[in-house]
C-alpha cells in the first residue's frame, strides 16, 4: 500500500484518485507519520460494503439462534436514551 502525507496527497490529488480507481491501489494518507485515512476506488468501497452486510447478517443470525436479542425499548433503556 502506498503511503502519502496529507500535503503530498493534496498536491497529487488527481493521481491519487486515478491510482485508486484504475490501478485498484489503496493509498494510505498520513498526518505527522500517523495513518489518518485510506483512499480506495468506488468499486473497492462497494465490495467492502457487501462484505460488511454479510458479516452483520451472520452476526444477527448467530444472535437470534442464541436467543440473545433485545427490543428497541430495552436497548434505549440500557444506553439511557429516550424514544
Amino acid at each position: 500500500m502506498k503511503a502519502l502525507s496529507i500535503a503530498n496527497a493534496k498536491s497529487k490529488f488527481s493521481e491519487v484518485i486515478t491510482d485508486a480507481e484504475h490501478k485498484k491501489e489503496r493509498i494510505l494518507i498520513e498526518k505527522r507519520n500517523k495513518p489518518v485515512a485510506v483512499v480506495i476506488g468506488y468499486g473497492e468501497y462497494k465490495k467492502l460494503e457487501v462484505l460488511e452486510d454479510i458479516y452483520e447478517s451472520k452476526l444477527l443470525e448467530e444472535t437470534i439462534k442464541k436467543g440473545k436479542f433485545y427490543s428497541l425499548e430495552e436497548v434505549a433503556k440500557r444506553v439511557k436514551i429516550g424514544l
